[in-house]
């Protein structure tokens, strides 16, 4: 009797200690999870706020510093027809088809151009305003050269002539007219804005 009373002692105890054990892992296990999982969704919710917070990144740097000029920036249709390109490639002596022309404005089909304005806010001759004007490379330029073969102005007071190039954009400037001074003894306010502006262009 007394041995059947110790057999049945072990026994409880087995199932006693299997029960304190498997309780025990099994609170780990769940708590482990419940730690984990906000671990998680923290890590993601500070990359989705971080992502939001990414601003468009401007596409011209410059400089007015020495200068008294206002700066405007403004956006505009692309412009340019197939018969204007041939015209402005043939008083460049680059005899280029209608056809040619045509493929190359198709690749700039819905484009806009942005436009910076720099005004010379003092006494001045007209005219006034330094024109910085940009276009997305659409055509894939590497070059300049390759970009003024399409769109260089060979004659004076051209309103954008190519001067700049990255990947991503094409810039242009304009003339400041074409030297003509009106005897006022005022300085050409384009010119004077364009003296300190154009060496600090660049193109992000």
């Amino acid at each position: 009797m007394e041995q059947k009373s110790n057999v049945w002692a072990i026994a409880l105890a087995i199932i006693i200690t299997a029960v304190v054990v498997g309780g025990g892992v099994y609170w780990w296990q769940q708590n482990k999870v419940v730690q984990e999982v906000p671990s998680t969704v923290t890590t993601e919710t500070t990359k989705t706020t971080t992502a939001d917070k990414e601003e468009p990144k401007e596409p011209l740097t410059y400089s007015t510093s020495g200068v008294s000029a206002s700066v405007s920036k403004e956006t505009a249709p692309f412009g340019y027809t197939a018969d204007q390109l041939v015209s402005m490639a043939e008083e460049c002596g680059n005899n280029q088809t209608t056809s040619y022309f045509n493929t190359l404005v198709s690749k700039f089909s819905g484009v806009t151009k942005t436009v910076y304005k720099f005004k010379y806010t003092g006494a001045s001759q007209e005219s006034d305003t330094f024109v910085v004007t940009l276009l997305p490379n659409k055509a894939g330029y590497s070059s300049l050269d390759q970009l003024k073969k399409d769109f260089d102005q060979c004659y004076a007071g051209g309103d954008a002539y190519p001067t700049k190039l990255n990947s991503d954009w094409l810039l242009f400037v304009n003339s400041c007219g074409t030297g003509f001074d009106d005897g006022s003894g005022k300085p050409i306010g384009c010119q004077e804005a364009r003296d300190v502006v154009e060496p600090t262009l660049e193109l992000n």
